[in-house]
């Protein structure tokens, strides 16, 4: 009796392991896919907050620029009395 109970115990943790084995293999692989998916949406979401910076940096320094031009231009007609 009890080297059936025993017998039985062994075989059922030995059916079980790979299984449990199988699960947590499963689980690290989910586990992996959702980490490089959470990456990818985070270096994406820096990549267009860091596009968007640029592009309203760019847009300041043009108004910055064409601001000038035409501040020196005034300027020059003022000081030269030609329009």
């Amino acid at each position: 009796m009890r080297k059936t109970r025993t017998l039985i115990i062994a075989i059922t943790l030995a059916a079980a392991t790979p299984l449990a084995q199988a699960s947590l293999s499963g689980d690290a692989h989910a586990f992996k896919d959702n980490v490089k998916t959470a990456g990818k949406q985070g270096g994406h979401a820096v990549r267009d907050a860091t596009f968007a910076i640029g592009r309203g940096v760019k847009s300041a320094g043009h108004a910055v620029g064409d601001a000038t031009k035409h501040g020196f231009h005034a300027t020059k007609r003022a000081v030269t009395g030609h329009e």
